[in-house]
């Protein structure tokens, strides 16, 4: 598998050829990206953050397109809104008649840490293929006041269990990042970075 910081790049095409394995991974970049699944077997697997502060408002779009058969593309989107930031997410998946036994997932989380946040995502499946597995989830959601309760009954301040319970909203991405082979040490020094 290979790993690829894709943050700060110009590209917006991003082509995978026949076996080709990677795992993508941006932080706070938006505009348009898009991931071509051209080759029988290639697999994407995409991870983008998006930490916004003040009046920061940012759209980000991705396009999974699969056409060639027996591919697999998973796109997970999490974002952390405090203040009045504002963060858009448009994802499309698209399966090429010729593209069978395909697999093919879109998942979106944003957390609101302000009521003047807002996240907005927009799902878009195009599917014209059969034979397909394809799927996609959306949230949108303040803290579990309960979980913030919890933490706090236990000794934490209230920013303290904001800010463990923001890590843990990150964690089950890190995660399966580290399963696909990444090191996310970085990444959670960039996180924790971005948090303060």
């Amino acid at each position: 598998m290979i790993f690829k910081d894709i943050t700060t790049d110009t590209e917006n095409t991003y082509t995978l050829k026949e076996n080709e394995r990677c795992l993508f991974f941006m932080l706070n970049r938006s505009g348009e990206i898009r991931f071509e699944l051209a080759g029988s077997g290639a697999e994407a697997h995409i991870f983008a953050f998006f930490i916004g502060k003040g009046a920061d408002a940012a759209t980000l779009k991705t396009s999974q397109i699969h056409s060639a058969p027996r591919t697999l593309s998973q796109a997970l989107i999490k974002s952390v809104l405090f203040d009045a930031a504002v963060f858009t997410y448009d994802g499309l998946i698209h399966i090429e008649k010729n593209a069978p036994q395909t697999d093919a997932s879109q998942e979106s989380r944003a957390l609101l840490l302000s009521p003047r946040a807002q996240a907005f995502a927009k799902p878009t499946l195009e599917i014209l293929a059969n034979d397909v597995k394809c799927r996609h989830a959306a949230t949108v959601s303040p803290l579990d006041a309960e979980q913030l309760f919890f933490a706090q009954s236990r000794g934490l301040s209230h920013q303290q269990a904001e800010q463990l319970l923001i890590r843990g909203f990150f964690k089950d991405a890190l995660e399966k990042m580290a399963d696909l082979g990444a090191d996310t040490s970085e990444i959670s020094r960039n996180i924790a970075t971005q948090l303060q």
